[in-house]
């Protein structure tokens, strides 16, 4: 508490002092981001205790919730503003290159904020914003072991106290929604709901009791308001989910950094499409002439590798054993990990990943998986990988196709890009960054790409290394899964600025690039609730192949040790990362 009011001090005077360009040295450099870091988090409680900060001048901010009342937003703006104006106030020229990618980090942020709070203003139209801040506000002091099991109790039935006041600001701010976010809204909210009262109240601690019951009882209440106002809620039209070519443009830029535009990713997505299509059709031949040998007349590239594919996609585990196979993977890749650090990387002194389904509240974006980081300044704590089971209530034709895409390959290539190499050992290694406060900044305002393209990188590095012993099954399966990445881009791109029809999209995913049906609903869902984030993996992934071929021309390169300098710098723009890096 007293060194934050320091550092603040300290920091406003190195802005406050003379008429020009200030020019930081390398202590005051780090004062400065260390209060950008600290006031930004302390804005936004709910990510503040995700990322390990839980005190802010004497503000208890496990036991808080975010402010979205009419003076919060305010509050929310007015930060922007003045650090807008404070960044601006620099001399880049006198900063490191290290200090140049913070800043850039912390200019995209800046930028980021000040776009959705005057521009495209999701908590006035999209109910999931307070859906899944009310979801995540529990769930983490539930899953993350930062203080004592009572004491997180006491911070989980604080902001359940809090969750009314929420949505109620909810309620005056939402002017209207569309069909697909108040649907997956309610449903989320479903999730929160069966969190509070059915998963929670057997497992409060007996002197918590009384007052949990309260809490939740006031919570639920007004979580079923909530549900019950979103089904009156003005239709703001079936197309509203669309950010349009203008708002699109000025959020990508915040998202992928300088150097690239939509057109330009759009454009070389389209051309790999083609090139990897080719070659997964050489890849499939000798595979189709083996699993069907009265078919070599055929020379149709959509038909040779879809049959292919169905082929492969027939090892698949069962719904019951879904889990259990990916546990097995899980240790299977960190296994492999282990004996082959020279080709890909060391692997983490930690061990505290831990598979889990994915919150009931997130799985409206998080169909299929995700992972959830060790807060960043209590690294030691537990890192999630989320696997979404298959809901019960689905037929058996609707799991069988989740099953396809997610068959024995499928499943492996999901846990070596959530967990081992990716993102899991991604963040680990961001997590040894020194000193703290650039921890922060490039563990919890990191760059996407970077953090999803290196997920898409290592899996490639993985079979490069002879994990599965090459396996041409496998690589046919990962060459899938880069076209999923390059129509990820097609997809978002196209949906919210060419007005790609919901039949374009689907016929992209399930004749283009041979995505099962039940995959292709869930991501078109997804590319409605979000934008510009489906690119990252595909802009991300060329931007990695690139900072490889730099390396690669220096003297003496070593793929471990390559990867193992870049992953220690943590997520920053891969532009920046690459003068960091000395290519």
């Amino acid at each position: 508490m007293l060194r934050l009011a320091v550092w603040t001090v300290c920091a406003a005077a190195l802005l406050l002092c003379g008429c020009g360009k200030q020019k930081p040295d390398r202590a005051a450099f780090q004062l400065l981001t260390g209060e950008f870091v600290y006031s930004s988090l302390a804005l936004y409680p709910v990510s503040a205790t995700a990322a390990g900060y839980h005190n802010h001048n004497g503000m208890a901010l496990d036991a808080a919730l975010d402010d979205y009342s009419a003076g919060g937003i305010a509050r929310q703006r007015q930060h922007y503003l003045d650090w807008k104006k404070r960044l601006a106030g620099l001399d880049r020229t006198a900063l490191d290159a290290d200090a140049k990618a913070d800043l850039e980090l912390m200019d995209a942020q800046v930028d980021a904020g000040l776009l959705e709070l005057d521009v495209i203003q999701s908590y006035r139209h999209n109910p999931t914003v307070y859906v899944e801040l009310a979801g995540n506000a529990i769930f983490t002091p539930y899953s993350v072991e930062y203080a004592p099991e009572a004491e997180r109790w006491g911070h989980i039935i604080s902001r359940l106290k809090a969750i009314r006041a929420l949505l109620e600001a909810g309620k005056a701010n939402l002017a209207d929604s569309n069909a697909v976010w108040t649907k997956v809204a309610i449903e989320e909210n479903e999730g929160n709901l069966a969190l509070v009262e059915k998963e929670f109240p057997a497992k409060v601690p007996a002197q918590l009791k009384v007052e949990y019951d309260g809490a939740a009882r006031q919570a639920a209440a007004a979580m079923r308001s909530f549900n019950e106002h979103l089904g009156g809620l003005k239709d703001a039209g079936a197309e509203s989910w669309r950010l349009g070519a203008q708002k699109y443009a000025a959020k990508f830029k915040t998202v992928a950094g300088a150097g690239m535009t939509p057109e330009r990713l759009l454009a070389d997505a389209e051309a790999d499409l083609l090139r990897v299509r080719k070659e997964m059709f050489m890849a499939s031949v000798p595979l189709h002439v083996k699993y069907y040998p009265s078919h070599k007349d055929r020379v149709d590239l959509n038909l040779i590798v879809g049959e292919t594919l169905a082929k492969v996609a027939q090892k698949h585990a069962t719904r019951e054993a879904y889990f259990e196979e990916a546990e097995k993977s899980l240790a299977e890749t960190r296994e492999f990990l282990l004996s082959h650090e020279d080709a890909l990387v060391k692997n983490p002194p930690r061990d505290n990943l831990r598979l889990i389904p994915t919150p009931e509240f997130m799985r409206g974006v998080y169909g299929v998986g995700g992972f959830s980081p060790a807060p960043a300044l209590q690294p030691e704590l537990g890192a999630f990988y989320w696997l979404t089971p298959i809901p019960e209530g689905w037929t058996k034709e609707r799991a069988e196709s989740k099953l396809r895409e997610y068959n024995d390959y499928g499943l492996r290539l999901l846990t070596i890009h959530e967990a081992i190499p990716g993102h899991y050992v991604q963040f680990e290694y961001a997590s040894t960054i020194e000193p703290k406060e650039r921890r922060v900044l490039r563990g919890v305002f990191g760059n996407g790409p970077y953090i999803e393209g290196w997920a898409v990188y290592a899996t490639e590095a993985m079979l490069d290394a002879g994990y599965m012993q090459n396996d041409p099954e496998l690589r046919l399966t990962f060459g899938k899964q880069l076209l999923r990445a390059i129509s990820n881009t097609i997809l978002d791109i196209k949906l919210h600025t060419q007005n790609m029809t919901d039949d374009e999209a689907m016929k992209l995913m399930l004749e283009r690039t041979f995505q099962e049906k039940e995959e292709a609903v869930a991501k078109l869902q997804r590319a409605k609730l979000s934008s510009c984030q489906l690119p990252t993996y595909f802009a991300g992934y060329r931007a990695w192949k690139d900072l490889r071929k730099a390396a690669q021309a220096k003297p003496g390169f070593q793929a471990g040790e390559f990867h193992s300098r870049a992953l220690q710098a943590g997520a920053l723009p891969l532009g920046a990362l690459r003068s960091v890096l000395g290519l």
